[in-house]
């Protein structure tokens, strides 16, 4: 196996459960090969861990364990599967929940690699092609474990990259394992019925990361107009209507995620033609309610990142700030506003501050109710605050 000499700095980063190793902070790595594993040494030789190497990407190596009687391959995948499904088990309602993260990733000490199960069906997504010379490994052992009833590639993120090697059709979305994902897949989330498109959906399929925020939405929603800004398939809509909201208004610039939302209404047994959805974007569609001087009682504001990268991070609070101050002059007297992030480059402070400012301009004081971090199937280190990306706040506008 390939070593390399981690630099003195970087040793209590490593030992307290930071997963990752930037090339650019690492002596070059000139005798292995993407998706080679590379013993991890200290400065005096003595061995620290095993890294999976990606030479290619601005991560050089991703830490695959610290404990000296570990050793890589499939017991090793086995058991740390075996140990997020008994995490899963213990935490949560599986006979009312059957969508949620089975591994997610470096909080699993399975780094690049992100699992969700839906209703039985695996949804895989690699964050680095290191893994690819292992992916049926990593296949067979998540079929020892789970036993599903397929396991579905949704995406390789390095096969994208600009600039990488084509890494041909091993990074190709495809059917590992078992049955092809139904189109839509039915899955059940705190009793609620939704329809996941695990081939064309974003993500893995579904944004299971606010799966207990909608159960929150569901609580607040009785007897109020709600609006739901960047509504894709209607997930945040259905909890509100199931919860008792008067109507509830889905905005999306999506036409498919649309007529998603409309199918999963239809799902759960509510008429979608009492309520409203507009193929639209979401700023032209608040100015157009400023223009009309309409008002709702709930308005929800769960956009996309606006922070991709980290160079971005000026832009996007400007963006956040402009989106929290339109979506708030939107919310009736004594209503409320739900906001969320997931650019892990926003820190929670940051996007609170978005809404501080928001609330300022708009002269209208919010007091917070809830404020949410990922739920515990998203689990991450203390010593990796990258792994914390998301942000929810609930609050009262006066």
């Amino acid at each position: 196996m390939t070593a390399v000499s981690v630099p003195e700095r970087l040793v209590g980063h490593l030992l307290a459960g930071h997963p990752w190793l930037y090339a650019e902070s690492m002596p070059a790595i000139r005798d292995a090969e993407t998706g080679d594993f590379v013993a991890l040494l200290t400065p005096k030789r003595r061995l620290l861990g095993i890294g999976l190497f990606d030479a290619r990407s601005a991560i050089a190596l991703r830490v695959l364990s610290t404990r000296a009687d570990d050793r890589p391959g499939p017991e090793l995948w086995r058991r740390r599967i075996r140990d997020a499904l008994t995490l899963r088990q213990e935490g949560l309602d599986l006979a009312r929940t059957n969508a949620y993260r089975l591994l997610h990733g470096e909080g699993d000490r399975m780094p690049g690699v992100v699992v969700d199960n839906y209703a039985g069906y695996l949804s895989l997504k690699l964050d680095t092609e290191a893994w690819l010379p292992h992916l049926d490994e990593l296949c067979q052992a998540l079929v020892d474990v789970v036993q599903p009833r397929g396991v579905y590639l949704k995406g390789v993120a390095g096969s994208r990259r600009k600039g990488a090697r084509d890494p041909g059709p091993l990074a190709e979305a495809r059917t590992l394992y078992g049955e092809a994902p139904p189109e839509p897949t039915a899955v059940l989330e705190h009793g609620m019925h939704l329809g996941v498109s695990l081939v064309h959906g974003q993500k893995t399929g579904f944004f299971l990361d606010q799966r207990e925020n909608r159960a929150l939405i569901r609580r607040y929603s009785r007897d109020r107009s709600v609006l739901n800004l960047f509504s894709y398939t209607g997930g945040f809509s259905i909890a509100a209507a199931l919860g008792g909201a008067t109507r509830v208004t889905s905005v999306d610039t999506a036409a498919a995620a649309i007529e998603g939302a409309r199918d999963n209404f239809t799902l759960n047994g509510v008429d979608p033609g009492e309520h409203e959805f507009a193929a639209e974007d979401a700023f032209a569609y608040l100015e157009r309610c400023a223009a009309d001087d309409r008002t709702f009682d709930l308005v929800i504001c769960d956009p996309p990142s606006f922070a991709p990268r980290k160079q971005a991070v000026t832009n996007a609070l400007r963006a956040y700030t402009r989106l929290h101050r339109q979506a708030l002059r939107r919310v009736a007297r004594g209503g409320l506003l739900a906001a969320s992030s997931c650019s892990s480059h926003i820190t929670m402070e940051m996007f609170l501050g978005t809404l501080r400012e928001a609330a300022a301009k708009c002269r209208r004081p919010l007091r917070l109710l809830e404020c949410r971090h990922e739920p515990a199937d998203h689990p991450s280190y203390l010593h990796f605050p990258e792994g914390r990306y998301l942000k929810f706040a609930l609050m009262t506008a006066d």
